[in-house]
């Protein structure tokens, strides 16, 4: 996983004042709303007796242990032990390791890493959410597989043909022309053209049949966030998929998604809207689940990649560049040899 980085855990709307646990980034966290709204973010475990804590409630703004009733604000700081006595001291290792949030596009975000959160990887831009005209949809996914090999996939140009023959079809024109891909300090994009979808489901209410072609705008942002804004070259019409893929463990990625559009922005649309995406994501489940090895040999490896995966290679560069720099944690895989890129 890469550190100093933000990671949406949940969305807004689920976290109330109720103490909720969250497993992400290999640890166990809780997450509450103090009295005044703000988002407060804790290891799930009480240095007392180990119980977690997320069982737990709040009095007065601290949340309270279930099994002896410690009190720890949101520092993490121990400030009530019911069982002492009146002049006992309480001890100063009575501390919970707290992590900063924010909350932004209607996700809840927690800062993973070393560094202040200021010289970390930021929250990627999202200007249409909220803007006029904008209809946003929410859903939450989950993968058995790594969350490189998710963001990878969702910006993989080639695989719609084979993947998602039932709305694009076109095995026989899979030919991706080129492109060009521009990296930034944090993300990789391409814009790539393609013959236009089948027009199903709600894509007959909106698109002509004679359109000769779609752009995808393709982004990548590390650690794992995916926009692909794709124009359907038809009134401006535009459909903006926003995920971002979150580590559970190594073995498991939970996506927070968003789905934008400009067109159909009445809520009847939402449904078969939704539809669209996690059909998409049942499709790519089933190949990405089987993909050895489970995390992208961006250090080396023995794949033989080739003129369109031109986007995934400028990735595994980043990846390879935080890494250098220690940002990368992983106790369970070697480094292969570099890929060969013909």
């Amino acid at each position: 996983m890469l550190r100093n980085a933000w990671y949406a855990v949940t969305r807004s709307a689920v976290l109330q004042e109720a103490p909720l646990t969250v497993r992400a980034l290999g640890e166990q966290f809780v997450l509450w709303r103090s009295p005044q709204g703000t988002v407060q973010a804790m290891a799930d475990q009480c240095p007392h007796r180990g119980a977690q804590l997320s069982r737990g409630w709040l009095t007065a703004g601290c949340l309270t242990c279930p099994y002896h009733g410690w009190q720890f604000n949101t520092a993490g700081k121990c400030v009530h032990i019911p069982a002492n006595q009146a002049e006992a001291t309480i001890p100063k290792r009575a501390q919970i390791k707290t992590y900063a949030t924010t909350e932004r596009y209607g996700l809840v975000w927690l800062y993973w890493g070393d560094l202040p959160a200021a010289q970390g990887i930021p929250i990627p831009p999202l200007p249409e959410w909220g803007a006029p005209g904008w209809r946003a949809i929410y859903g939450e996914s989950e993968w058995p597989a790594h969350f490189t090999r998710v963001t990878e996939g969702n910006m993989d140009s080639s695989h719609a043909p084979f993947v998602h023959s039932a709305f694009f079809g076109l095995r026989d024109g899979a030919q991706v022309p080129p492109y060009t891909v521009e990296t930034t300090p944090w993300s990789v994009s391409a814009i790539t053209i393609s013959k236009p979808p089948k027009r199903a489901g709600i894509l007959k209410l909106i698109l002509k049949r004679d359109r000769p072609v779609t752009t995808a705008h393709l982004t990548g942002y590390l650690p794992g966030v995916n926009r692909i804004d794709v124009d359907f070259k038809f009134k401006g019409y535009r459909f903006i998929y926003f995920g971002v893929h979150t580590p559970v463990d190594e073995a498991t990625t939970r996506t927070q998604w968003i789905g934008l559009r400009n067109f159909l922005t009445a809520p009847w649309a939402d449904g078969h809207s939704r539809r669209n995406v996690v059909k998409t994501f049942e499709e790519d489940c089933a190949v990405i689940a089987s993909v050895r090895p489970a995390i992208v040999p961006f250090q080396g490896g023995t794949e033989v990649l080739v003129g369109s995966d031109a986007l995934q290679v400028a990735y595994r560069k980043l990846l390879r560049q935080y890494a250098q720099q220690g940002w990368w944690w992983s106790d369970r895989y070697p480094s292969p040899r570099q890929p060969t890129l013909v």
